[in-house]
């Protein structure tokens, strides 16, 4: 899930980027987020926000519940609930899943004996979507599980804003997952699909997109940028918003309106619809509060088949991520600042897996313009786009090898090990395509982490990380802090070990602010990467 904010146009000739702000784009986020915060009550504002981290409806498949359209259903409320809060004459809308093919077969047969419109069905899930006006219509089905046709969305801004400091990634945000040559060649041969608004024709993607569009516009839409923003950081070639792996193929699989909206069936069916097509990555920038059992068994469909699922987990700041983040096996993307720190907003969580680049990121916009793409619907294409890259320079590794290899190659980051914030690490991926070359000395400074004692006294806790493939040895690390210098060195540290130091920090009086500088050197060895060598934080006790 991504937020928008114009930057300027291309010239039709690629030269850099100059004039004004698109007024009409501004204007068009702006229809978007109102949209978004009024058509879907609740999900997006602070009072919802609040409630869902104390009960979450993703904490289990919600069955027996519906939601209409316009989600004045609450989606936990069981059908009693609901149908006291509705007039029966209220259009709803629900799907039906049936666990025999049998069964799926004689209620399509029924459904004008019930009285139900079929509003679509899928026969490889064996669900139904059904309109209906009264309850008891869906009574008496014998076989089946009934839920809710749950909102997915294209969020407006993030309730919970980046903090003060933040650092945009701009056009460096390659650099930032260490690709430092030219990757014009990477993703060849793969099929990443983009389940999103759909992609537009763009001078910064390659023709020859494959398209798919499970919604109609109305005649007078325009189709949304943000599915072409996604598209481009996984497969851009331009100058200004260069790809991760410029030469993967794109599947475009358009699920929403024009305003971003769409709902779990047919994001069920957007999944199916990618597998079928060839993809062997699918890229969902979206999200739901709901945990609908049929997104669920679609997911399962795209596992079984040995396509990777890559998706944002959220822009709510919670603590834990949307769905389809949020299912087993998927790749839950979390964002970070171009400072390698947690964004305030990027929902957080025990199941996610890795953090990329997700603020102001260059990418492209509408038909021929640029945006700062902030969010995870930014962070999680560049997870997708790496492992395309990995599959292409690994002639014959499947997405899940290939994936594998991209988690456990990330870069340490926050506590050692994996963490809510930083699920197993910030992607790597000049890491994951040195697997296996010899000679490469390189040691980072990855995290400082202000904590306490047992005694509730203030520490600071340095991570030095070995994030080459050699063995380095008597690695000198030099700490300041207010109390003074430190020495240290490791004696012994092997490719991808993390070393933890950590110190007494004398408490700091109200107002105070601590800064801490921690450094670290190969020792006999040239370091390849010096711009990781080193790291500053500033902690600050609040004024009373």
């Amino acid at each position: 899930m991504g937020v928008v904010y114009p930057l300027r146009s291309m010239a039709d000739q690629r030269k850099t980027l100059v004039g004004s702000l698109s007024i009409a784009l501004i204007a068009l986020i702006a229809v978007l987020g109102y949209f978004l915060m009024t058509a879907f009550p609740g999900l997006e504002s602070t009072s919802r926000d609040t409630e869902h981290k104390q009960s979450s409806p993703r904490d289990s498949v919600q069955k027996n519940s519906f939601a209409n359209r316009a989600s004045k259903v609450s989606p936990t409320a069981p059908v009693e609930e609901a149908s006291d809060n509705l007039d029966d004459e209220t259009p709803k809308e629900g799907l039906v899943r049936f666990s025999s093919e049998e069964q799926y077969r004689a209620f399509l047969n029924s459904l004008s004996s019930r009285g139900l419109r079929l509003l679509g069905s899928s026969d490889k899930l064996r669900t139904v979507r059904v309109g209906f006006t009264n309850f008891g219509q869906l009574e008496d089905i014998d076989g089946s599980d009934i839920s809710p046709n749950f909102p997915v969305y294209i969020p407006s801004p993030p309730d919970v804003g980046a903090q003060v400091g933040a650092q945009a990634f701009g056009a460096n945000a390659l650099e930032a997952i260490g690709i430092f040559e030219d990757n014009s060649t990477w993703g060849k041969g793969v099929t990443v699909a983009v389940i999103d608004s759909g992609v537009n024709q763009h001078i910064a993607l390659e023709d020859g997109i494959k398209r798919l569009t499970l919604t109609e516009l109305a005649d007078d839409a325009t189709q949304l940028g943000h599915g072409t923003a996604v598209a481009s950081i996984i497969s851009g070639n331009h100058p200004l918003t260069q790809g991760v792996a410029p030469a993967a193929d794109i599947l475009s699989v358009r699920i929403t309106d024009d305003q971003g909206s769409s709902n779990s069936f047919t994001l069920a069916e957007g999944i199916i619809a990618a597998v079928d097509g060839g993809a062997q990555i699918i890229n969902i920038s979206m999200g739901s509060e709901g945990n609908s059992i049929v997104v669920a068994d679609a997911v399962a469909y795209a596992q079984n088949l040995g396509a990777v699922i890559v998706a944002s987990s959220g822009n709510e700041g919670a603590s834990s991520p949307a769905y389809p983040a949020a299912y087993d096996g998927v790749i839950s993307v979390g964002a970070v600042e171009a400072g390698g720190e947690h964004l305030n907003f990027s929902n957080t969580g025990e199941n996610l897996s890795i953090v990329a680049p997700g603020y102001e990121v260059n990418a492209a916009w509408g038909e021929n313009q640029m945006t700062a793409f902030t969010g995870t619907s930014a962070s999680a294409p560049f997870v997708s786009g790496a492992i395309a890259a990995v599959m292409s320079q690994n002639p014959g590794y499947t997405a899940q090898q290939a994936t594998n290899l991209v988690i456990r190659l990330s870069n340490e980051a926050g506590q050692a090990g994996s963490d809510p914030q930083y699920g197993q690490g910030s992607l790597d991926l000049g890491r994951a395509l040195e697997n296996g070359q010899s000679g490469i000395y390189d040691i980072a400074v990855t995290s400082q982490i202000l904590g306490s004692n047992s005694a509730g006294s203030p520490q600071i806790t340095i991570l030095v990380q070995n994030q080459g493939t050699e063995t380095l040895f008597n690695s000198p690390v030099r700490i300041q802090t207010p109390s003074g210098t430190t020495n240290i060195s490791i004696n012994s540290l092997t490719p991808g070990q993390v070393h933890a130091t950590t110190l007494p920090l004398s408490a700091l009086t109200s107002g105070e602010t601590a800064i801490i500088y921690s450094s670290a050197s190969t020792s006999g060895s040239e370091d390849n990467q010096l711009s990781n060598n080193s790291r500053q934080n500033s902690y600050s006790q609040s004024a009373e």
